[in-house]
């Protein structure tokens, strides 16, 4: 109370334009106040965000890691394996590469044995690698001259056997299995060769051996673009890989059966363009809401595990309550359409939940700060991440509600960020591509490798083929869907 009176005693003493200059300056100073008030809050929610409740990738979560939450229901199972799972145990075969039979002498009790039937036989298997697993067949081409003309006649070699000495497919197979499917670096899968199979592999051998079975796919990723081509739902996404000491961009293109792998300089539209499926696909388009896919296809899905991840965000660091709302009102759908198998949802049930996400996001409106613009910038006032995200579900209304609708259309986009995550193991395991035309050898390579897992072919037999020109091809579709 004494330091008020205080005050308006030393304000009365003060002319009116001293006043009004105090004024100024107070309203100057509540403004700069708000301003960083709003500032600290951003950069709270910043600091907030991670991996788990936003779109920013685990690698940048540092050695703090944000507990998992994961978007499962607990099933209630026990962990392990269920009743009536066969499992994966050793067994015995019932041919057996070789046959040691052992039989005894002499009993205990100092009989011979030598000279008594059989009563019956234990059969005991091991399994062994045998001691050289490399084997060399040397292929004498013999020549002959002929004692009529004489001319000289060599026996063909067969195809394997080109120049004086070389690995055969199956090895060249197993470098490419080892290098882009067990994603081994050079310098370790060059140390396996030497330590377990006594072969002194350089890095060039494994290059050389890519490079073949790049060579020899070309026909296999046009007959894969084909398919995708008149494929109904098609997930893509995209990540970055420094390559060349640069950053490019690997694109990638999903269905349940084919996989197509694109590596290039850019991520946005020229990407696209290169590429030529997006531009041409008329089914629905699966992806995270990378504003150029926009430009393209006839219809559009957004993957909701992306949208409860920044919705979980949201709720985390700005606390709305639209939010949380909006993330029950998701796991419902998705529960719902989870269970639904291939049938379409009532339309009654379809109308709920259009209506209850209306309405969600009209309350949700009112909870959002209005965008402040910042003194002395041109263009739109910045808005905060909760408002972008408000206005995005706004927007793209259609494409988020998609699945409700179309029973073929998933909740998420996980097929494509599996596919798209043996692109960061690359990365982990070896760092970086070295070339761009690495890179290009690569996603053609995991192309193939994903596409023949996808479609329970023999992986090790098809990169076999592939090594020997001849690759595994799917078969065109017969029908548009």
């Amino acid at each position: 109370m004494k330091d008020e009176q205080k005050l308006r005693a030393q304000l009365a003493l003060l002319s009116e334009s001293e006043k009004i200059d105090l004024i100024i300056e107070l309203m100057t100073q509540v403004a700069q106040v708000e301003q960083l008030i709003a500032r600290v809050a951003e950069l709270e929610a910043r600091l907030g965000m991670n991996s788990a409740n936003s779109s920013k990738p685990p690698s940048s979560d540092g050695y703090i890691k944000p507990n998992p939450k994961s978007l499962r229901a607990k099933s209630g199972r026990k962990p392990g394996g269920q009743k009536g799972h066969e499992g994966t145990n050793l067994r015995q075969v019932s041919e057996p590469d070789e046959v040691e039979v052992h039989s005894p002498n002499r009993c205990a009790c100092g009989c011979g044995l030598d000279d008594v039937p059989v009563d019956h036989v234990e059969r005991r298997q091991v399994f062994e690698l045998p001691e050289r697993l490399l084997r060399v067949t040397e292929h004498r081409i013999v020549c002959k001259k002929c004692p009529q003309c004489g001319r000289m006649t060599h026996a063909v070699a067969p195809p394997e056997a080109s120049g004086s000495v070389q690995y055969g497919p199956r090895f060249r197979a197993l470098l490419v299995y080892l290098r882009d499917f067990q994603m081994l670096p050079y310098k370790r899968l060059t140390e396996l060769c030497r330590d377990v199979l006594g072969a002194g592999v350089c890095k060039r051998t494994v290059e050389t051996a890519q490079k073949q079975m790049y060579d020899a796919l070309a026909p296999f990723e046009e007959a894969v673009r084909a398919r995708l081509l008149v494929e109904g739902v098609l997930h893509t996404d995209e990540t970055g890989m420094r390559v060349g000491g640069k950053l490019q961009w690997f694109h990638s293109l999903s269905t349940a059966d084919f996989t197509l792998y694109q590596a290039h300089p850019k991520r946005g539209g020229e990407a696209i363009e290169a590429n030529g499926i997006i531009p041409a696909f008329k089914g629905v388009l699966v992806h995270d809401c990378w504003g150029p896919y926009f430009r393209y296809g006839g219809k559009h899905a957004l993957c909701g595990a992306h949208l409860l991840r920044e919705l979980f965000g949201v709720c985390e660091n700005e606390g709305h309550r639209w939010a949380h709302e909006m993330s029950a009102l998701l796991e419902i759908m998705s529960k719902t359409t989870a269970a639904r198998d291939a049938a379409p949802l009532s339309p009654e049930l379809v109308e709920w939940f259009e209506r209850t996400y209306d309405v969600i996001l009209a309350r949700g409106k009112y909870e959002l700060a209005p965008p402040e613009k910042t003194p002395g910038k041109r263009g739109r006032a910045k808005q905060s991440k909760s408002a972008n995200l408000h206005e995005r579900m706004v927007t793209h209304r259609e494409a988020v509600l998609r699945f409700l609708h179309d029973p073929v259309v998933p909740f998420t986009n996980n097929l494509a960020e599996r596919d798209i995550r043996m692109v960061k193991l690359r990365q982990k395991t070896s760092g970086c591509e070295r070339t761009f035309a690495g890179a290009q050898i690569f996603a053609r390579i995991r192309s193939y490798i994903s596409t023949s897992l996808k479609q329970g072919q023999y992986l090790f037999q098809n990169i076999t083929d592939a090594v020997a020109d001849n690759p595994w091809i799917p078969p065109p579709k017969t029908s548009i869907p």
